[in-house]
């Protein structure tokens, strides 16, 4: 019986990343952020892909078929259903035992878990929230959109809020789920490369210079990860000090970052 591992988490956490990672793996397959491009092809939106997403979409026959059936379906939630049918069921996908979805949004995973029930185990990706709110602010500069006063208490509360709800509600429905650190993966991979494999039940090891992910809105790592899978630190956050005042003003998040970030495979 096939298996779906769906990330979840937020964005500038690393879910390309291990989505790459995880497709490494013999019999295994990513398909990038499949839930926030079913929304796509529902509102006829090709704008919210990029050019290199664009070409992938139209030489990738997977794709192609999602994107030319969307009318077929009311909205995005019955095409996403519909996918996975198709995914769990066509001799397309035969080969691939692990089918890795790294959406991140916990209302896919909904979805997914009361539709495909004990097929599906969700990864629950922490990034330490300093580093978090370094890439989020540096990407809306990178972007030349404004971060605006007291953007760096924003952030804070988006990294706690969003996994209160997740780990709510994974415990509310006695989910398949495990924590997973992304600090942890670039910093220590042998050891979290084996928690891994243990939580996941595999017996082989990841080629990391060749990938069967057909990703799609994942960010620009999928460019070069085809070529070879690069795991490094981001250590911006070290020289960085928008961090500050949140993380000594709202104590709280320590104690969550370190529990949840530093303590996720031992």
């Amino acid at each position: 019986m096939k298996k779906i591992i769906y990330i979840l988490g937020l964005s500038h956490s690393g879910s390309t990343l291990i989505e790459y990672y995880l497709s490494s793996f013999e019999k295994s397959i990513g398909i990038g952020e499949a839930y926030k491009a079913m929304h796509a092809f529902q509102d006829d939106n090709f704008n919210r892909f990029s050019e290199f997403d664009r070409d992938r979409i139209k030489n990738i026959s997977f794709w192609q078929k999602m994107a030319d059936s969307a009318k077929e379906y009311k909205n995005a939630k019955e095409h996403y259903i519909a996918m996975y049918d198709y995914i769990l069921n066509s001799e397309e996908f035969s080969k691939y035992d692990l089918i890795i979805d790294s959406s991140k949004k916990l209302e896919g995973y909904k979805i997914l878990s009361e539709n495909f029930g004990d097929q599906v185990t969700a990864i629950v990706l922490y990034r330490d929230l300093r580093a978090w709110i370094i890439s989020s602010i540096e990407t809306e500069k990178r972007k030349k959109r404004p971060n605006g006063f007291g953007s760096n208490f924003k952030y804070c509360f988006i990294w706690y809020k969003t996994h209160f709800f997740i780990n709510r509600y994974l415990k509310k429905s006695n989910s398949k789920s495990f924590k997973l650190s992304y600090d942890l993966f670039c910093l220590d991979f042998e050891n979290v490369n084996e928690y891994i494999k243990n939580k996941l039940d595999l017996n082989s090891n990841p080629d990391l210079k060749k990938t069967n992910s057909i990703n799609i809105l994942g960010n620009r790592m999928k460019k070069k990860a085809e070529v070879k899978l690069d795991i490094k630190y981001d250590y911006r956050w070290m020289y960085k000090s928008e961090w500050h005042l949140p993380w000594f003003l709202v104590p709280v998040i320590k104690k969550v970052n370190k529990e949840n970030v530093w303590k996720t495979f031992s």
